[in-house]
């Protein structure tokens, strides 16, 4: 029950990343990304963060993220079934919130990954090689998962086994969702 309680948890994430994924494959709100997140600023002579994290990316995350919660919301409230999935009480916490919680912690943790790979000068969307490899891949796939984290306590906590599972959850999602802008 946990692991369908954990991916019932992160779905309007998942569904916003999938919405981000086909913004940018269709090349929807062109001039939202243009704006980068970090307005060009540099640090030591390097980008913030880079070109990839734009305006774009975070108005459409959050937006579509928050649509989500929102459905889930209604689904909840209209079948019992799907109210025992959900561990977030939206009696309690308004979908709205939830969902710009949920939006901008995704947001939110790319970034400190982000501005170290423009430090380290890596390209954007890409990986150093070497020994470094693997520490950054499963930064590039959990660094989301951290921002949620960290925003969602502000609101709600979940159990440290409920986290465990999102991991988990993450580490199959993540990488699947990545599989689709290639």
């Amino acid at each position: 029950m946990i692991i369908a309680q954990a991916t019932w948890l992160a779905l309007p994430v998942i569904l916003g990343g999938l919405v981000h994924v086909a913004v940018i494959e269709l090349d929807l709100l062109p001039a939202l990304a243009r704006l980068p997140l970090d307005g060009g600023v540099t640090v030591r002579g390097r980008r913030l963060l880079g070109d990839h994290k734009t305006v774009r990316g975070a108005v459409t995350m959050i937006g579509a993220t928050t649509a989500f919660v929102a459905l889930q919301a209604a689904v909840v409230a209209g079948c019992g079934s799907a109210a025992r999935l959900s561990l977030v009480d939206f009696g309690r916490i308004r979908p709205l919130v939830w969902g710009l919680v949920l939006g901008g912690g995704y947001i939110v943790g790319e970034l400190p990954n982000s501005f170290v790979k423009r430090q380290l000068d890596v390209a954007p969307g890409e990986r150093p090689a070497g020994p470094l490899a693997p520490v950054f891949w499963l930064c590039d796939e959990l660094d989301s998962l951290a921002g949620v984290l960290v925003c969602m306590s502000a609101v709600w906590a979940p159990p440290a086994h409920v986290a465990l599972v999102l991991a988990g959850v993450t580490l199959v999602a993540h990488p699947l969702i990545d599989l689709l802008k290639r």
